[in-house]
């Protein structure tokens, strides 16, 4: 049986209470995407020797996703932007101010619903979950257990890719931050 783990990061050392305008978003994610984990926030001891027990370990290219698997002192076998966490399109607005994280869902929301400029970052995203999927089932043909460090949406969307593949979900989805999803594809 092949089995492939997905696992969101550790939380990210950032303050991200403080309203701001949709226009600062850009600037707001950059600077998460540079900020370091939170270096004493841990995983269960179960979900430590799962990664710790794999046979290939993948990782986005994003920081906090590499951090977190250093935070282990786990060897990454490979890095790919196909793992990076989804696009956010840029706004100008100067209407309101929200926390980054309602923008966030916002945003993801517009995404899903194909809404205006959120249609076209829907479509290139999940073409990336595409190729991400066919990396990780090309890779499984090679390795029993894969590891995958990336991210939220990302991580979701390669799944459902996935499921119409033939792999399917060994248990409920954990979300938030070391939250991790099994899925697994047997041979016949």
């Amino acid at each position: 049986m092949k089995q492939i783990t997905f696992i969101r990061h550790a939380k990210v050392d950032m303050d991200s209470s403080k309203p701001i305008y949709a226009k600062e978003l850009v600037a707001w994610e950059e600077a998460y995407n540079n900020a370091p984990i939170i270096s004493d926030d841990f995983p269960h001891g179960e979900l430590i020797g799962r990664i710790r027990s794999a046979d290939y370990v993948v990782s986005s290219t994003l920081r906090r996703a590499i951090d977190s698997l250093e935070l282990l002192e786990v060897e990454i076998n490979e890095t790919n932007e196909l793992f990076n966490e989804a696009a956010i399109p840029s706004l100008h607005g100067r209407l309101f101010k929200l926390k980054p994280v309602h923008w966030l869902v916002l945003f993801r929301l517009l995404s899903l619903l194909g809404v205006g400029r959120w249609a076209r970052t829907l479509r290139d995203t999940k073409l990336n979950a595409q190729k991400a999927a066919q990396r990780l089932s090309q890779l499984s043909s090679q390795h029993d257990h894969i590891i995958l460090m990336g991210h939220g949406v990302m991580n979701w969307l390669i799944r459902k890719e996935l499921s119409q593949s033939g792999w399917r979900r060994e248990s409920k989805e954990i979300h938030g931050n070391w939250g991790s999803n099994v899925v697994f594809f047997e041979n016949k």
